[in-house]
């Protein structure tokens, strides 16, 4: 019994560091993962989380945290009592075990996303026309856009946390129709979670929550930023994983729905562009924003006021680590990417 456990074992920890290190064929994950499995593992595991209310991957988490931290209690004491080694190296194999199956559990659940082929392929991205002048051209556009989408955004008014509008969902499944996706994506049901107090520290506005594919929302955000950043999380939930194509798909999914999201995109897309321009640039550009859009600018800078740098800087560079070694050779700066995705393919003029 007990060889036949280790085998198990070993046979689980050997499958993730193969996982890990090996990542299949992107034509291999395109053809029968992005194209078949995942899909179908989407509709379901999103349609059953759908039917709670509060984040499963909150009870997930904190009774991980608190049967591991039981468990490596009883099995120090054990070691202790018994003057033993013994008691932590099975402790240590059966951790390694357990993460080998949730890394595993994420992979096919969500992960092997990572190693889709590129969005660049699918776009007709042409890198020649990402140039200076088109970075400019676009932040002049983006200014004169939220100006103009101001009115009408906030006169359509914006969903609150919770709600799954309408005219999102249909917009987000004609992206995915132009981009040839098979089936359209199961929306999931946004909602609050118990992870607010870290969300509100770190900076972090939205988290696709891999395991069982739901989307999970900074209670804080202000209204005009709460389309974008659902659209940008159901992107991820679409298959996306890649931080610039999930910007891309929800920012294309914003601009196609009611005008409250309308608006959002373009103010998201605003800062995106703004980021990347030197700094006089950027001062120029934001006196060119009305008073209404400046108030909500003031708003958003307010809300984020509420970052600790210390849990900001930390989290932030983990999960630059976590890009990495999921291939994103560009950790978070591959955030910024998604102005030059819209600027190569043309996107924003897309029929």
């Amino acid at each position: 019994m007990r060889r036949a456990r280790f085998a198990l074992q070993s046979i689980l920890i050997l499958l993730a560091a193969a996982a890990l290190m090996a990542p299949l064929p992107a034509s291999l994950v395109e053809r029968y993962y992005a194209d078949w499995a995942y899909p179908a593992t989407q509709s379901v595991l999103t349609s059953w989380s759908n039917q709670s209310a509060f984040s499963l991957f909150d009870v997930l988490l904190g009774s991980a945290t608190l049967v591991g931290v039981a468990a490596w209690i009883r099995w120090v004491r054990r070691a202790w009592r018994a003057r033993s080694a013994w008691p932590v190296a099975h402790a240590l194999v059966t951790t390694l075990t357990l993460a080998a199956v949730c890394y595993l559990w994420f992979q096919l659940a969500w992960g092997f996303n990572y190693a889709r082929v590129p969005l660049e392929a699918s776009i007709g991205f042409d890198r020649a026309r990402v140039t200076p002048a088109g970075l400019r051209s676009l932040a002049d556009r983006a200014a004169g856009e939220v100006n103009r989408a101001y009115a009408a955004g906030h006169q359509h008014g914006f969903p609150e946390i919770g709600d799954t509008p309408s005219e999102l969902v249909t917009a987000l499944h004609a992206v995915e129709r132009r981009l040839g996706r098979p089936r359209p994506t199961v929306p999931s049901r946004p909602k609050k979670t118990l992870l607010a107090g870290f969300f509100r520290a770190s900076g972090v506005d939205g988290l696709h929550a891999p395991f069982l594919l739901e989307t999970l929302l900074n209670p804080d955000l202000t209204p005009p930023e709460r389309p974008a950043i659902l659209a940008h999380e159901w992107a991820h939930l679409a298959g996306y994983a890649p931080e610039n194509d999930a910007s891309f798909v929800g920012l294309l999914a914003a601009l196609r729905a009611d005008p409250g999201s309308r608006y959002s995109a373009w103010f998201a897309l605003f800062h995106d562009v703004a980021a990347q321009l030197p700094r006089d640039e950027q001062r120029a550009l934001i006196n060119r924003l009305d008073q209404g859009p400046r108030q909500d600018r003031q708003a958003m800078y307010t809300r984020l006021q509420s970052r600790i740098e210390s849990v900001s800087r930390v989290s932030w560079q983990t999960y630059d680590q976590y890009l990495k070694a999921q291939g994103v050779d560009e950790g978070v700066e591959n955030y910024s990417r998604v102005v030059q995705l819209l600027l190569g393919s043309g996107a924003l003029d897309w029929q």
